[in-house]
């Protein structure tokens, strides 16, 4: 049941126009590569959201474009909001790789190295704009080595160990 919701959610999102939404969420795809030993992660919000986020962290109106500027502030806000830990408590770098526009929308990409052969499990932090939304939704899906898992985060939820 828990799968088809979440199924349900992300063809919603997947499916919205430019106009105002009726619900906060964001999607998180993360896929392990066993060549580099890194998750590639790709991160998909609301762009009028993420600028009403990096509007409010900046203190001053922020609309997405591909300056430096913007594209630092979008660097330092998902960094922020989101990590990855093979150890509780200890978040794994990460490369911001670049964001983009795509219509309503940013994708968000990001690489974590993990350098390790075999992963058992991870911590995930998802708390992107739970400070704008107490209704916010963040699903995040880990694909390893074929094996998707799926978790829903919201407002207080804080870190969740996710298996393999």
């Amino acid at each position: 049941m828990f799968r088809i919701i979440l199924v349900v959610l992300m063809l919603s999102f997947t499916s919205l126009t430019a106009h105002a939404h009726d619900y906060h969420a964001s999607i998180t795809d993360a896929r392990y590569n066993p060549r580099t030993q890194s998750l590639e992660v790709a991160v998909k919000v609301f762009m009028d959201d993420l600028e009403n986020a990096l509007s409010q962290k900046s203190k001053s109106k922020v609309t997405y474009s591909q300056s430096p500027q913007v594209q630092q502030l979008v660097q330092e806000y998902i960094g922020a909001t989101l990590s990855f830990e093979l150890e509780k408590g200890k978040p794994l770098s990460h490369t911001f790789v670049g964001a983009e526009q795509e219509a309503d929308v940013v994708w968000v990409y990001l690489e974590v190295p993990v350098k390790t052969q075999n992963l058992t499990h991870l911590y995930v932090r998802n708390v992107v704009l739970h400070e704008l939304f107490n209704d916010q939704m963040n699903i995040v899906n880990l694909d390893y080595k074929g094996k998707v898992n799926s978790s829903l985060f919201q407002k207080n939820d804080g870190t969740r160990k996710m298996s393999f």
